[in-house]
């Protein structure tokens, strides 16, 4: 049970911190509603995101650099996922990794963690439940992380 609550908690604070980090909407533009945004499964296919799709795993989840949007491949890879996890009662580890070191950690470990919640949306959207699934943030102390690593989110199941 505070297992469940330290993920929403975690997921509140990832979706206020994006939010935060976009700033005020300039003029010109409509701002999104809010409440919509925030409950609907991140989805949009990117060209980038799409090729480095075709390189990745079945458990694999490929975003395009600087983006936390999933492909339509992507969300469907998960909904497939999702489908198979809750046939044979599976529990689901997602597993995303940031470099440490140089300029902007702070941004990298943000962009990650929106990955991570947006990934585990798309789960929990299609009927696994939170208990289920296991969130892990590793950081890479050691070399540089390549970008199609840095890009990339494992759903492993157990």
């Amino acid at each position: 049970m505070v297992g469940v609550a330290v993920l929403v908690v975690i997921a509140i604070a990832g979706i206020v911190l994006a939010s935060l980090q976009r700033g005020p909407p300039t003029e010109g533009t409509v701002a999104a509603d809010e409440t919509r945004a925030a409950s609907a499964p991140m989805t949009g296919a990117s060209t980038p995101a799409a090729m480095a799709e075709a390189e990745g795993l079945p458990n694999q989840v490929v975003f395009a650099a600087d983006s936390a949007q999933l492909s339509s491949a992507a969300a469907a890879n998960l909904q497939a996922l999702a489908e198979k996890a809750k046939t044979d009662k599976l529990l689901l580890t997602i597993v995303a990794k940031f470099e440490v070191r140089g300029e902007g950690k702070e941004p990298r470990k943000q962009l990650t963690r929106s990955r991570t919640v947006a990934v585990r949306g798309v789960l929990e959207a299609n009927g696994v439940p939170l208990k289920r699934i296991e969130t892990r943030i590793e950081e890479t102390a050691i070399g540089p992380t390549a970008a199609k690593d840095a890009n990339r989110i494992e759903v492993n199941p157990r």
